[in-house]
């Protein structure tokens, strides 16, 4: 396909060539960002020059993390022409809840995959559970920053399933990891749990992971005490299917 159809959803756009990028967990997201942060969109200005991104002003609602920015960039296109796959345009008066990370231009800058969260009247479900989530990390003054990139290998998602049809009322526990160099698993916290005895077993069953990392061209191999939050979602019953927890963020 040649030609590039605009679409514009959750008032930015992007072309039919979606960007290559995986959605971010929220734990992933706000532990890799400088600043995080309900912000409103107040002025944008022109691209400049050779530059694939733009200024916005903001005003700041709430801040989770980082400094008290006065403006952001914007990975895309402030006239909101056809650029790549990955161009956002943002427009002036959105309200969203902004990762941004600094570059080596010193500019905190957003763009379509750090994980943007619109605050609008789509999807209030997880919008509610994720502002919920970033309460709790203030409230916890949870606010390090780690660029490394962690992945678990594969074995989480099996011992979860012994939850399945499990009844819980809260949405999700949030548990802090803390890794020696060789990966291994020195501790790990409760964060926020489920007020429930499997806060215990989770934790036993977290202990018992494993993981690789990846950072700057090293595998696995991070600094001593190096930490990662992880996430663990209940999702209820629908129609036919159980209830479950998931370390996934649908």
């Amino acid at each position: 396909m040649k030609k590039i159809l605009q679409i514009t959803i959750f008032l930015f756009s992007i072309g039919v060539f979606a960007c290559d990028c995986d959605p971010p967990k929220i734990t992933e997201k706000y532990t890799q960002s400088d600043f995080v942060a309900n912000v409103t969109i107040i002025k944008i200005y022109p691209n400049q020059k050779n530059e694939h991104g733009y200024r916005a002003d903001i005003k700041i609602n709430e801040l989770y993390k980082g400094d008290r920015l006065k403006s952001i960039y914007v990975y895309g296109r402030s006239d909101n022409g056809i650029g790549t796959s990955c161009d956002i345009y943002i427009p002036e008066n959105t309200n969203l809840i902004a990762y941004a990370s600094k570059n080596k231009d010193g500019n905190y800058g957003i763009g379509m995959c750090s994980g943007l969260l619109y605050l609008n009247k789509t999807n209030q479900k997880r919008q509610k559970r994720e502002l919920d989530i970033l309460k709790t990390f203030k409230s916890k003054n949870i606010n390090f920053t780690d660029k490394i990139s962690y992945r678990e290998k594969a074995k989480l998602h099996k011992e979860l399933q012994q939850f399945k049809g499990i009844e819980l009322e809260k949405k999700y526990g949030i548990y802090e990891i803390t890794f020696a160099t060789d990966l291994s698993i020195k501790n790990v916290i409760e964060i926020s749990g489920f007020q429930n005895p499997i806060d215990k077993k989770l934790i036993e069953i977290i202990k018992k992971t494993e993981w690789t990392s990846f950072d700057k061209g090293v595998n696995d191999k991070v600094p001593d005490d190096s930490k990662l939050l992880i996430g663990i979602y209940f999702y209820p019953k629908e129609k036919e299917n159980p209830s479950f927890l998931s370390q996934y963020y649908l």
